[in-house]
């Protein structure tokens, strides 16, 4: 009963945000999962504390989902999906204790003042930042935010990016039916950090594990973000 209330939710948050628009993130049948992330893998229940005594701030709703195509031929792959919402911060919020930068392996999103508080292996393990600046960026180039980035060498994965303008109802059929498409279609480059805006859509490739995903910005105010990784199903 958990698991179906669960769905439920979701789909009414997406049909209140979209309307008659495309829906995207939205469970189709026994092939998907999605899972409301009451708790927050790293920064607390609900709220964080980004500094043993620091000052408690909500933490973004963060929905994750897993399909598997239905078709045989193409379910040696699936997609792990997370839709990340932040709430609306009052002005003047330290933007160094607002959780943006995100971890692939196990769906922590957690603010630059938490990953300098805890030990340097939690910074290792993330990926790339989401919230801050409104810039998709690899983790192990946040030199002036992250402490622990400076002098990581191989123990950090690169992150690349490549904004595309395949639409979202392409990348929807990618994450529902073909999550190889994410690496047939990946183009390499050596662009600057893209800066987003609402509607902008990405592809991304991590080098050491070369993985594939997308990221979709779904909204500025409220910040709402798509994240797609294609792993395999096994």
């Amino acid at each position: 009963m958990q698991h179906v209330k669960t769905v439920t939710i979701f789909a009414l948050s997406v049909m209140a945000l979209w309307g008659c628009e495309e829906r995207f993130m939205e469970p189709q049948g026994p092939t998907t999962r999605a899972d409301k992330v009451l708790n927050p893998p790293s920064e607390g229940n609900g709220g964080f504390t980004p500094n043993p005594g620091g000052q408690s701030l909500p933490y973004p709703t963060i929905i994750k989902q897993t399909f598997v195509p239905e078709n045989e031929l193409f379910a040696y792959m699936k997609c792990l999906t997370w839709r990340i919402e932040w709430p609306n911060y009052p002005s003047g919020t330290d933007e160094n204790k607002i959780p943006t930068v995100f971890t692939l392996s196990n769906g922590a999103l957690n603010s630059f003042d938490y990953l300098n508080g805890v030990s340097a292996a939690t910074t290792y393990k993330a990926n790339f930042n989401l919230y801050h600046n409104a810039k998709l960026e690899t983790a192990n180039t946040l030199w002036n935010e992250l402490t622990y980035t400076f002098g990581a060498g191989n123990q950090m994965e690169t992150t690349w990016f490549n904004k595309t303008n395949y639409s979202a109802k392409t990348i929807e059929d990618w994450v529902k039916k073909r999550p190889s498409l994410f690496k047939s279609y990946w183009v390499d480059n050596n662009q600057e950090p893209p800066t987003y805006q609402q509607g902008d859509i990405f592809l991304f490739r991590l080098t050491d594990q070369n993985r594939y995903g997308g990221i979709r910005i779904v909204s500025m105010t409220p910040r709402i973000i798509e994240v797609y990784l294609a792993v395999p199903n096994n």
